[in-house]
């Protein structure tokens, strides 16, 4: 399974922020949360349309827990309402993997991103997080759902 490359540009992005290991289904939790929160409507980039950012700490790879952000994107960050975060992701190179078959196939397709494809490619990790991008087509665990995997890269 081979990548697409494609430049980004900023991802000003607000949403809800969790810290944890996504074992036992904290994951879902977090956007069972943010799928029940007033979002901003003004400025919002597209209302069909969901990120899930995990944001990884030096302390991962000991506790195996990080922080997941479900959000949406704005054209601008400006001091969100409420309980809700906001976060600038920075310009850049992303290696997109396409998983087929929804929710279910996002571990496999993360593992052979980062175990696979990205050890064995010209390429390292830019930033210290990745994000899922949820489509207006996303259709949860149908066979047919689509999710994209960014990986942010630069040339090793």
């Amino acid at each position: 399974m081979e990548p697409r490359l494609v430049e980004l540009k900023q991802l000003h992005l607000v949403g809800l922020p969790f810290y944890g290991d996504p074992a036992n289904g904290n994951f879902t939790k977090a956007w069972d949360r943010f799928m029940h929160v007033d979002l901003p409507t003004q400025g919002r980039v597209n209302p069909k349309i969901f990120y899930g950012v995990e944001i990884y700490g030096p302390e991962m790879m000991d506790t195996h827990q990080w922080h997941y952000f479900t959000a949406c994107e704005m054209d601008s960050v400006t001091p969100p309402p409420g309980i809700l975060f906001a976060k600038t992701l920075p310009a850049s190179l992303y290696a997109v993997f396409q998983v087929t078959g929804g929710i279910s196939k996002l571990s496999e397709t993360f593992h052979y991103a980062y175990d696979q494809w990205l050890r064995n490619s010209d390429y390292k990790i830019a930033f210290p997080f990745d994000f899922e991008y949820y489509g207006e087509d996303f259709n949860g665990d149908s066979p047919d759902a689509k999710i994209d995997i960014y990986l942010p890269i630069q040339p090793k």
